[in-house]
């Protein structure tokens, strides 16, 4: 089991820092949601979260049309360490505050239902 999941967060922390090289030259985050650049940032999620955020089960939240303050808050909490997470926190840390808010707006752009998705 523990051999599962170190090497589980390592696959997920060696995601997240090809993501974050991806994301090193893009200043302008209002424009990432739409980015290929942030769709990869934001498939670093997808192994827990499901693709752009939905899952069918509820083991873990669903991303999905999070509100893009609740999807930074949760990512600060995770990253400070007052929301405590054996696999969020390290993994949040990873993140620059940019980085954090261009997968709020790619995760806040879908429908919390995909059945609602065009």
């Amino acid at each position: 089991m523990i051999k599962s999941l170190t090497g589980t967060l390592g696959t997920v922390l060696g995601f997240a820092f090809m993501a974050q090289t991806a994301l090193a030259d893009t200043a302008n985050t209002s424009s990432l949601a739409q980015s290929p650049r942030t769709a990869m940032l934001a498939q670093t999620c997808a192994g827990c979260h499901g693709t752009q955020g939905y899952i069918k089960d509820n083991a873990f939240m669903p991303l999905a049309g999070m509100p893009k303050t609740q999807f930074t808050n949760a990512m600060k909490s995770f990253a400070d360490g007052s929301r405590p997470s054996t696999v969020m926190g390290p993994l949040a840390q990873a993140f620059s505050a940019e980085e954090i808010q261009a997968m709020a707006e790619y995760f806040a752009q879908f429908p919390k239902n995909k059945s609602d998705a065009k």
